[in-house]
C-alpha cells in the first residue's frame, strides 16, 4: 500500500480505480485555404455554440445548486464575449491568414499567460476559465466527437485540472471521485465539485503509472491510499463516526 498527501476539496471517502483523464490532442493547421471571412464565419458559429452550452450549464447548475455557483458559467459567458480575444482571433484570421482552429488556440494561450501574470489571486483563477471556453470553441470548430472518460467502468479520475465545463458535462453516475495533480482547491471547478458532493482533492503528486490502481480516497484528511488492505475503509469509517462527523462513502460495485 502507497500513501499520498493533497489538499481536501470534498470531505468524503471514495473507493476505486483511478483513471487518468486523456484529453484528444488535435494537430492543427497553421494556414488557411478558405480565406480570412471563412474563418471568421467559423469563429462566429463556434463561438454561438459554446455561449448556447454555457447557458444550458448555467440552468442547470441553477436549478441544481443555486445562482451563486450558476454565475461561474454567466462569467463564462462575458469572457467568451472579451474583446480582447475577439481582436486577437480577427487579427491572428485577417492578418496572418490563420485558421480558424489555430487563432482561437493562440488568443486564448495568449489571454491564459496574461491572467496567470496578474498580482490578483481571482484573476490569476480566471487563466483557467479562459482555458475552458477557447477548449470548448476548439471542441466545435474540430468536430470532435465526445469521448468517455471513465473507459467504459466508474472510476476517480485524475487529470492535472478539471474544467468548470469538464465538472457539469461529465456522467455522475461513473464519477467516484476527482483527484486534481496541480488544481486549486479556490478555482471554481472545486467550488461546483464540492457543492455537488462529489469526493475531490488537489494537488495531489501522482504519475500515470498510477493509472487502474485500486485507490481509497480520505478527503477528511486529505490523503490517498493506492491498493488499500480491506480494513482500512472500515477503520476510516469508524474513526470519523465516532468523531461526530458523517461519513459518505462512494465506492464501485467492488467490495472493499
Amino acid at each position: 500500500m502507497e500513501a499520498f498527501t493533497g489538499r481536501s476539496i470534498q470531505g468524503q471517502i471514495a473507493y476505486g480505480r483511478l483513471c487518468f483523464l486523456n484529453r484528444p490532442k488535435a494537430e492543427l493547421n497553421r494556414f488557411s485555404r478558405v480565406g480570412a471571412e471563412e474563418e471568421l464565419r467559423r469563429v462566429r458559429q463556434a463561438r454561438t455554440k459554446t455561449d448556447a452550452v454555457l447557458t444550458e450549464f448555467y440552468e442547470r447548475a441553477r436549478l441544481d445548486l443555486g445562482e451563486e455557483s450558476a454565475n461561474i458559467f454567466a462569467m463564462h459567458r462575458l469572457l467568451l464575449e472579451d474583446e480582447g480575444l475577439a481582436e486577437q482571433i480577427e487579427t491572428a484570421l485577417r492578418e496572418q491568414g490563420a485558421t480558424a482552429e489555430y487563432a482561437v488556440r493562440a488568443a486564448g494561450r495568449n489571454l491564459v499567460a496574461t491572467f496567470r501574470g496578474m498580482e490578483d489571486p481571482y484573476m490569476q483563477a480566471r487563466a483557467a476559465d479562459m482555458r475552458d471556453i477557447t477548449r470548448q470553441m476548439l471542441s466545435f470548430l474540430l468536430g470532435a466527437p465526445p469521448c468517455d472518460p471513465f473507459r467504459g467502468e466508474p472510476a476517480i479520475l485524475v487529470a492535472d485540472e478539471i474544467l468548470p465545463s469538464e465538472v457539469m458535462a461529465l456522467n455522475r453516475r461513473k464519477l467516484l471521485g476527482f483527484i486534481s495533480r496541480k488544481g486549486s482547491v479556490d478555482s471554481h471547478s472545486a467550488i461546483l465539485l464540492e457543492a455537488y458532493h462529489i469526493p475531490a482533492m488537489a494537488m495531489v503528486n501522482l504519475t500515470p503509472s498510477c493509472d487502474g490502481r485500486l485507490a481509497l480516497m480520505d478527503g477528511f484528511d486529505g490523503r490517498l491510499y493506492l491498493d488499500p488492505n480491506p480494513a482500512l475503509a472500515e477503520t476510516l469509517r469508524l474513526r470519523y463516526e465516532a468523531g461526530g462527523r458523517p461519513v459518505s462513502v462512494v465506492k464501485d460495485a467492488d467490495p472493499i
